[in-house]
């Protein structure tokens, strides 16, 4: 399963989904993780708030199937979850392993409903 991370230093969830400018990309399972991949958007326009058109950037993670992010708006939420994305949103900024040691371990257990959907949606 990919799981999508907004970030501005590859560490941390703290990045707004509309300002997000790269996304890190992981695989997980019961037994472990990996960086997939780094997606970098380009700027559309560099003045405005949202930088990336939030419907092209869900479809471009629409492989992904949980978002994790610091803030994401009504609209946006609405484009990630029609690409069949589950968004979560971080109240603070959280490193991005220690979301991924607590899902692994969730995994390899009962996970919650909202995790096995994610995890069967492409099933």
């Amino acid at each position: 399963m990919k799981i999508a991370f907004c970030t501005t230093d590859m560490e941390t969830i703290n990045q707004h989904f509309g300002k997000a400018d790269k996304v890190a990309i992981y695989d997980i399972d019961d037994k472990g993780y990996s960086l997939s991949e780094t997606r970098e958007f380009v700027p559309i326009d560099p003045t405005k708030d949202h930088k990336v058109d939030t419907e092209t950037k869900a479809q471009e993670l629409n492989d992904c199937a949980i978002l994790y992010v610091a803030e994401i708006g009504g609209p946006a939420a609405a484009h990630v979850i029609k690409n069949k994305i589950h968004p979560v949103k971080v109240t603070d900024p959280m490193p991005i392993v220690e979301v991924l040691d607590a899902l692994k371990e969730k995994l390899g257990t009962n996970p919650a409903p909202w995790l096995k959907k994610a995890m069967l949606r492409d099933a």
